[in-house]
């Protein structure tokens, strides 16, 4: 059951990482939020893999890498744009589909399939999703899903829940081609730098658009036109979560399947609800953590009877 308390420190660990993200976000701007963090994640890594060796690469590396870091360019852009625009505690539930999503694609891709009670506590997980979407005001059995269908940010953290799916199954695939520390650190390379190239592209056309050609860096600022402290203050406290996140998420790959790792890893939705409410002052709070609760009651399923 070692997996599971990894899972569980990943949990933790993605809590604080979507925590992180919408405190950030109020005053840096989503592409430099998350190119800060990656590229220090792969600073952490690779680092990490240099005093512990490179490991030998498996052929399914490289396509891997590929995958999972063009999935995740999509994925995180709608997530930040989610995060900056909705609540926290309605935004982060969304991704309790991803599980239920995985059953499928983590068949076809990694050949892992979930016992029949383990769906069961993967269905859980959804409902409890459902409950977080109901409010006074439904009068409808489909009212919920309307809302979600409905708002921006709800709908695309669920479309994120979905790409996260797949990415999962390449990462994972990215780890038995390689270790638990390399192979993330160079995926996080490529996304870090992808967010970099995306941002210096939006702040060159502004800057074209005004007439002014040159994009020198200006003083305190580490690239062109980004400030100094956007960069290094919200890249390493993110770093260093994500750094922690991938390490047990990975190691807790090599001792159990896909769906049950990120099932476990999605206890981090309660405490992303309670901070949600307590933190950002949200509202509705025992609604909420009722639906985070039927949750997490889904992922005690699992773990009881893998």
């Amino acid at each position: 059951m070692f997996w599971a308390f990894l899972s569980g420190i990943g949990a933790c660990a993605n809590a604080a990482y979507f925590i992180a993200n919408k405190k950030f976000l109020q005053t840096v701007e989503p592409d430099i939020l998350a190119a800060s963090g990656f590229l220090f994640t792969s600073l952490f890594l690779l680092t990490i893999a240099t005093v512990r060796g490179i490991p030998t690469l498996g052929p399914d590396f490289f396509p891997a890498v590929f995958v999972t870091s063009a999935i995740n360019v999509v994925a995180t852009t709608l997530t930040l744009r989610a995060l900056k625009s909705t609540d926290i505690s309605l935004a982060v539930p969304m991704l309790s589909f991803t599980p239920l999503f995985l059953v499928v694609t983590a068949a076809l891709i990694l050949h892992e399939l979930p016992s029949l009670i383990g769906i069961a506590g993967i269905i859980t997980i959804v409902a409890g999703s459902y409950v977080l979407n109901t409010s006074a005001e439904h009068t409808n059995l489909l009212d919920p899903f309307r809302a979600m269908i409905s708002h921006p940010g709800i709908l695309s953290m669920f479309v994120v829940s979905f790409l996260y799916a797949i990415a999962i199954g390449f990462d994972k695939m990215v780890v038995l081609n390689s270790d638990v520390v390399f192979g993330s650190g160079v995926v996080f390379l490529v996304l870090g730098s992808a967010f970099l190239a995306i941002s210096l592209l939006k702040r060159s056309s502004k800057i074209a658009g005004t007439g002014t050609l040159s994009i020198s860096p200006a003083p305190g600022t580490g690239f062109p036109g980004i400030p100094l402290r956007d960069l290094l203050v919200p890249g390493i406290i993110i770093g260093v979560i994500i750094t922690i996140e991938a390490i047990t998420i990975n190691a807790a790959y090599l001792d159990q399947i896909a769906p049950y790792v990120i099932a476990i890893k999605r206890m981090s939705i309660l405490i992303t609800v309670l901070c949600g409410t307590l933190v950002f002052r949200e509202k509705e709070i025992f609604r909420r953590i009722a639906g985070a609760g039927l949750m997490v009651s889904g992922v005690v399923l699992i773990l009881l009877f893998p």
